[in-house]
């Protein structure tokens, strides 16, 4: 066997499995004064926890509660003040990735390639689909229509209701992929996508037509492995720029209506970006923190004190943005700086949970010992 061939097929193994527990040991950690006082205000036991890999699962922050599914297929409607159970609905599905919501019903996906629509009053399935593969993140409500993405390269569109399938697009996937899908967007009437050869691609909402494509990340290289683009990230849409992120190092945005780039930024990253009015905070493969001027790419800060730590997705939580490492804590950086102000073990030495979600009070984080714990200062 090439003294090539088999580094190549170990790194391959170890991208397609996401796993976590075959990294190093992480270093201590240098001491930090908090700037602000990030205190846990509740932590609340449920069944389960977020599957194999934490971004495909999300919680979803409304009308004073949070809603997520738990890998043993239990639905949960927590207070956001205190963290009460108001409603728990058992299934006997195994859930693939996290939620999406429209009143009182919410929707996931499974493993045995089902989406299923939950009702939170009557506590009862209100209808499962069939689709051609494995669900492996959240789908997206808009306008009484679903937009999901299967493992296997199709992007579906949904009634609501009913959970017919209204039009289907199909994207070829290369020999070689990072496991696991970006969730689609609706908005303006487009559904936008990213799929697993670098592609960004918006269709329109009724009928299903391609309206433009760009390539965010282009395939390079003499090995498969060396040619991963996925887009895998969440993709995120703020004032008519849709904004995506390469897993081979391209970060992009893009008009919306017509898919014209208007800034690209050489940056790695297997997580979503996170937008909030002027600035874009996104995190690169070595758990680099770096803030972008959202309209125009140029940077404002970084921050390399994370380095090799797998940072998850940003969010921004109040005056800071929140970032949470392979060993469980949540790091609060200055939006206008990028210091660091505040740290805090979001729950017990665990690694990172499911995406953060934050509201104006609380950072809320599903967690793999089978906790929703709320943060705040």
């Amino acid at each position: 066997m090439s003294k090539f061939i088999f580094p190549l097929i170990l790194l391959s193994v170890l991208v397609l499995q996401g796993c976590s527990n075959s990294r190093p040991a992480l270093s201590e950690l240098p001491a930090l004064e908090n700037k602000v006082a990030l205190k846990t205000v509740w932590k609340t036991g449920v069944d389960g926890d977020f599957g194999e890999t934490s971004e495909r699962f999300n919680l979803v922050a409304e009308d004073g509660a949070v809603f997520f599914v738990t890998d043993e297929g239990t639905v949960y409607q927590l207070g956001q003040e205190k963290g009460a159970k108001q409603n728990t609905i058992s299934t006997d599905y195994k859930p693939s990735s996290g939620v999406a919501r429209y009143g009182d019903t919410l929707y996931f996906g499974t493993y045995d390639a089902k989406l299923v629509a939950v009702s939170l009053a009557t506590k009862s399935v209100l209808w499962e689909k069939t689709l051609s593969s494995e669900v492996l993140s959240e789908a997206y409500y808009a306008a009484g229509k679903l937009a999901v993405q299967t493992a296997d390269g199709w992007l579906n569109l949904l009634d609501s209701a009913t959970g017919d399938t209204l039009w289907r697009a199909k994207e070829d996937l290369p020999s070689l992929t990072v496991r696991g899908t970006s969730a689609p967007v609706i908005s303006e009437g487009k559904v936008v996508a990213g799929f697993a050869n670098g592609k960004l691609k918006a269709f329109s909402l009724d009928g299903g037509n391609l309206l433009w494509s760009y390539d965010v990340g282009k395939p390079e290289g003499r090995y498969e492995i060396e040619r991963l683009s996925d887009i895998d990230g969440r993709l995120v849409v703020e004032n008519g720029i849709v904004y995506a992120v390469a897993y081979n190092g391209t970060l992009a945005a893009l008009a919306l209506e017509s898919g014209r780039p208007l800034w690209q930024r050489s940056i790695s990253s297997s997580v979503g970006v996170a937008v909030q009015g002027d600035v874009l905070v996104a995190v690169d493969m070595t758990s680099k923190v770096i803030a972008l001027n959202a309209k125009n790419g140029s940077e404002v800060w970084e921050n390399a004190a994370l380095f090799e730590r797998d940072l998850i997705t940003p969010e921004f939580f109040r005056d800071y943005v929140a970032v949470m490492d392979r060993a469980g804590y949540v790091h609060l950086l200055d939006v206008a700086t990028g210091d660091i102000a505040a740290r805090k073990m979001a729950d017990n030495n665990e690694p990172s949970g499911s995406r953060m979600v934050a509201n104006d009070k609380r950072l809320f984080i599903l967690t793999p010992n089978s906790n929703v714990t709320a943060l705040s200062y």
